[in-house]
């Protein structure tokens, strides 16, 4: 399963042309190499793709900022999404930035710059935020893109902050993926405001593991942890071994990105982007993996419901504490067969009872 994920992402062993992975003749832009996969991946991929070839400006280069630099796979899959969504648009991705690294002085003027997509917009993640009002005081007056969001203000200050930063901007484009967010967006933000599906939807289908078990079960273990219940048996993918492949790699790309905040060079750009992208796959690969074990999956990550929708595995998806999980299940994915909502771990047994019904 490793080799087909790797050239779905532009795997291990490719060859940079023009700034564009390529392995095995089959590159990002082709966002998959096995089969159609569920309709729903194929629509909302489509549908992306389409909106973002719409709204987002023309360039041939993108910088993307606030890349993950840890061991969550779910946002690994987001930065693939962004690699993916980039091919398709004609561009590279000639620049790969986290919070450590990013300068300024980095953001090419002939570059569009492109925040993270995910769920950290309003200050829940307080580095999060700093780096984004920094982004768009950094961008004023030049395009720049948000990719897609979920939005959760966590207090009044916080919204000001964004509302007054983004208002100044004057050339921002604001991407969010539910309509619960979208509403917020279009209240709160002037700017142009888009709803589209979820960035990892850009990957198209998923080659799927053989499963071992009937069930697999993923609870969070971080700050939007929900309280599992009635399950002895779970995972999540926010760690890893010390010495499993998701681990080194993500030391390798430390060492990396921390030259980018001594030079500027495009050697040094170049050799963090490829550590950095080494390090999504190899998280996306973990995520595949971990998935694919059940036949059958219960997840409360959002992620864990996009990777097992671009899977194929019937999975249901519960809710988390902020409502992120409900709000794009209810914007995309409530009519898929495949998928199964509970509110709460209390609701897993009957949502696993329709599931496929």
């Amino acid at each position: 399963m490793s080799g087909a994920v790797d050239r779905v992402a532009g795997g291990d062993g490719s060859s940079e042309r023009d700034g564009t992975s390529v392995q095995d003749g089959t590159d990002v832009r082709d966002g998959g190499t096995v089969g159609s996969g569920p309709p729903v991946v194929q629509a909302l991929r489509a549908r992306l793709l389409d909106d973002l070839a719409e709204v987002l400006p023309a360039h041939r280069s993108w910088t993307a900022l606030d890349f993950p630099m840890h061991l969550n796979c779910g946002d690994s899959a987001l930065h693939l999404g962004l690699e993916a969504a980039a091919a398709q648009r004609g561009a590279r991705v000639t620049r790969i930035l986290d919070r450590r690294s990013y300068r300024p002085e980095l953001l090419d003027p002939g570059s569009l710059p492109v925040s993270m997509a995910g769920g950290t917009w309003g200050g829940l993640y307080p580095t999060h935020h700093e780096l984004r009002l920094r982004f768009l005081r950094d961008t004023r007056g030049r395009d720049a893109v948000q990719m897609p969001q979920s939005i959760e203000h966590v207090d009044e200050r916080h919204r000001e902050e964004l509302r007054r930063a983004v208002g100044e901007h004057g050339r921002f484009t604001f991407l969010v993926r539910d309509r619960r967010s979208y509403d917020i967006a279009v209240r709160d933000y002037d700017c142009e405001v888009r709803l589209v599906p979820d960035l990892a939807f850009a990957l198209g289908p998923l080659p799927r593991g053989t499963a071992t078990r009937p069930l697999a079960v993923q609870a969070r273990t971080d700050r939007e942890a929900g309280g599992v219940e009635g399950f002895e048996e779970t995972f999540d993918w926010i760690t890893a071994p010390p010495r499993s492949r998701s681990a080194l790699l993500l030391r390798a790309a430390r060492r990396a990105n921390a030259q980018q905040r001594r030079s500027a060079s495009r050697p040094v750009a170049v050799a963090a982007r490829a550590a950095m992208r080494a390090l999504a796959r190899a998280n996306l690969q973990r995520a595949c993996s971990m998935l694919s074990v059940g036949e059958r999956v219960v997840t409360d990550r959002l992620h864990g419901h996009v990777i097992s929708t671009l899977l194929g595995i019937p999975h249901v998806v519960v809710n988390d504490r902020f409502g992120k999980v409900r709000a794009l299940h209810e914007t995309w994915t409530a009519d898929d067969p495949g998928t199964s909502f509970a509110a709460s771990w209390s609701d897993v047994p009957e949502a696993l009872a329709r599931l496929g019904r």
